[in-house]
């Protein structure tokens, strides 16, 4: 597969699949598989939660046994626990796992960024930050725009890298930072933060600076990691998820 098609899975938020011969209905399987996915991506269900089998059962019209066959898949992710005799439950956010996704973004982005100062087009930077430079902020912020202008710039490193095997690694790990970033939306100083970074970022790679837009991108995800962690041991937002400390 090449590498617009992975970008454009980038683009979606989910690792991309082989392009099929001719098109065909997602199966059961996966149609419980994406619906549970969303759910847990979302944080509609929490870490710790039991996984409602049977509200899906109902809702998308399957038998339990695609259900379950979508729940082993996720658990093969990562994104869920099964437990004898107990159910089946969303994955507690691991501390040490979060740290340790941020560290191999970190590294991976950063020398994507390196290329991209060389490569990608100066005109569609400049109008990505023209449109980030129109949030407000002050006065009722709309953090959910802003975060998601503030992803682009990520998506038009990755896609102007030209490099299809660090792309692949990057949109392998699409599905836990868009957990992560379910959390931060809810955190208007953490949206901020990122949104002046992003604008930096912009600045760099503009100039065609590669160690410059390098390190700004490892600064960036030093300070988002540092926040989620420091956020979710406060348990801030209220009601936020729960979460298993893993000493270091």
């Amino acid at each position: 597969m090449g590498t617009k098609a992975i970008s454009r899975s980038l683009r979606r938020g989910r690792p991309a699949q082989p392009s099929p011969g001719r098109p065909e209905a997602p199966s059961a399987v996966e149609l419980a598989y994406q619906a549970i996915k969303a759910d847990i991506l979302s944080n509609q269900l929490r870490p710790g939660d039991a996984v409602p089998i049977e509200k899906y059962v109902k809702e998308l019209r399957l038998s339990r046994t695609p259900v379950r066959e979508a729940t082993l898949r996720l658990e093969r992710e990562g994104l869920i626990e099964i437990r004898a005799r107990m159910g089946t439950f969303v994955s507690h956010l691991d501390l040490r796992q979060i740290r340790d996704l941020y560290r191999v973004r970190r590294l991976l982005e950063g020398e994507a960024a390196r290329e991209a100062a060389l490569r990608a087009p100066i005109e569609a930077l400049e109008q990505l930050r023209w449109k980030l430079s129109t949030f407000s902020e002050t006065g009722e912020i709309d953090t959910r725009g802003m975060s998601e202008t503030g992803q682009r710039v990520h998506q038009l490193i990755v896609e102007h890298c030209e490099n299809e095997q660090l792309l692949r690694l990057i949109v392998s790990l699409q599905d836990h930072f868009t957990r992560f970033r379910s959390l931060s939306i809810k955190l208007p100083e953490k949206v901020l933060s990122s949104h002046r970074e992003h604008l930096a970022i912009l600045d760099r790679l503009i100039a065609r600076d590669p160690d410059g837009a390098c390190a700004l991108i490892h600064q960036h995800f030093d300070h988002a990691s540092q926040f989620l962690l420091d956020s979710l041991l406060r348990g801030v937002p209220p009601g936020g998820p729960r979460v298993t400390i893993v000493p270091a």
